[in-house]
């Protein structure tokens, strides 16, 4: 009889989500997922409060330590260090060089591309009004993000060196969507395009994503209604009330 999963992933279909999904099936890690309905608020109950006080999306609880991480890159980093054995992050102890070196590109896409692309897509397709301003600007930093991308993987099989880890589990789910700007042509990233290409043949990343795919293809995603989108994009923190 197996024993149940030790570890809870929280999430929806999002890229900070696949970031853990890809870790977990990297690692080898047996987990329940449970899905949240963003759209329905269902982020903003007490009871998830309690494993995210922030209101997001992904979040893990571990039950055999007993702890609740929230912050998509918290989590890659305390997966890696509790269940990798220093392959996907080197420990700090012995390569405190190589641990630092994969922990600035995953607080690169954490502060970086992961936002900037996703104000980019919501001003541009979520926004009712059109605001060119946001647009362009939004566009402009996801631009240079992947052009400091592009000049990193000149050199490097993956982001840091030859080595597949957590910083390209941070960085791959949102790369990948480089495909919708059209803006962003493979003439011009020829680098970034490759690398999304060869994380892909990684058999982990190929398992998760052909499950996003194959879901998305049975579920298209629809279009949030306006009430939907007061959930995902207008609570304020005073009250629990869209």
């Amino acid at each position: 009889m197996e024993s149940t999963p030790s570890i809870e992933l929280y999430g929806t279909g999002s890229p900070n989500v696949h970031k853990i999904t890809l870790a977990l099936e990297e690692m080898n890690i047996p987990f329940i997922f449970h899905k949240v309905n963003i759209r329905a608020g269902e982020q903003y109950t007490e009871t998830f409060k309690k494993l995210n006080p922030n209101s997001k999306l992904p979040a893990l609880v571990d039950h055999s330590v007993g702890v609740s991480i929230f912050e998509s890159g918290n989590i890659l980093q305390y997966l890696a260090t509790r269940y990798g054995n220093g392959k996907y992050l080197p420990n700090q102890n012995t390569d405190l060089k190589g641990h630092t070196e994969v922990m600035n590109w995953v607080f690169w896409q954490m502060a970086g591309l992961g936002p900037n692309f996703g104000q980019f897509y919501h001003f541009s397709h979520y926004a009712g009004e059109k605001h060119e301003y946001a647009i362009q600007r939004f566009l402009n930093e996801t631009t240079r993000l992947f052009l400091v991308l592009e000049k990193q993987l000149a050199s490097n099989k993956f982001v840091v060196g030859d080595t597949y880890t957590i910083a390209d589990m941070a960085i791959y789910p949102w790369a990948k969507y480089i495909k919708l700007i059209p803006e962003l042509k493979h003439e011009e990233f020829p680098n970034v395009y490759s690398y999304i290409d060869r994380v892909r043949q990684i058999p982990s990343v190929d398992k998760v994503i052909s499950a996003v795919e194959e879901d998305q293809k049975q579920n298209p995603p629809k279009p949030p209604t306006e009430e939907e989108k007061k959930w995902m994009f207008n609570v304020d923190g005073r009250s629990t009330k869209a």
